[in-house]
């Protein structure tokens, strides 16, 4: 089953900063949603919680159980198996051999290509109408103000699913025999 997935983090660093949120939602082979937005709260719950419900789908033994969908995956995959570890939740396989096994989507890469191979401007609040990227859900944090980075996610999982829906349309279309 395909998913949209994305996280928040506290920063760029792993070892040091937390997962704040977990979103995800299912989404059927038209990139269309399934089934409501989940967001899994680490200021409901704890870090370790939220990431014990994520890995466990992740790492489920059925690859195609849950398949992430998203925008620069590999930077959400090494936080969360890194986090993983410090928690000691089990991780059977390193990330590379994950990546090898795990069939993911990622959007990045088609957003480069569309922006003439230019990094640069490639984000998806570049790309898309989402509003901005996430450098203040740090500071919505730790000030406590959840409902700002709820709003942000729900904003982002929005323009998300747009633009993936333009980019298989376009793709289709491109590639009709």
């Amino acid at each position: 089953m395909n998913f949209y997935m994305d996280i928040e983090t506290t920063g760029f660093n792993p070892k040091v900063d937390k997962v704040v949120s977990i979103q995800f939602q299912e989404l059927d082979n038209r990139c269309n949603p399934k089934k409501p937005l989940v967001i899994l709260k680490e200021w409901e719950s704890s870090e370790k919680a939220i990431l014990e419900d994520i890995h466990d789908r992740l790492l489920s033994e059925n690859v195609w159980f849950f398949i992430p969908i998203g925008f620069n995956l590999l930077f959400d995959l090494t936080f969360l198996f890194e986090r993983f570890k410090i928690y000691g939740l089990d991780v059977p396989f390193s990330l590379s051999d994950f990546l090898y096994k795990k069939p993911i989507i990622d959007l990045k890469y088609s957003l480069i290509i569309a922006n003439n191979l230019e990094f640069k401007n490639s984000g998806l609040d570049k790309m898309t109408n989402k509003e901005t990227d996430g450098r203040n859900i740090p500071i919505f944090y730790n000030n406590k103000e959840y409902d700002k980075i709820e709003s942000y996610i729900k904003q982002e999982t929005e323009s998300f699913i747009e633009c993936l829906q333009k980019v298989q349309i376009n793709l289709k279309e491109l590639f009709k025999k």
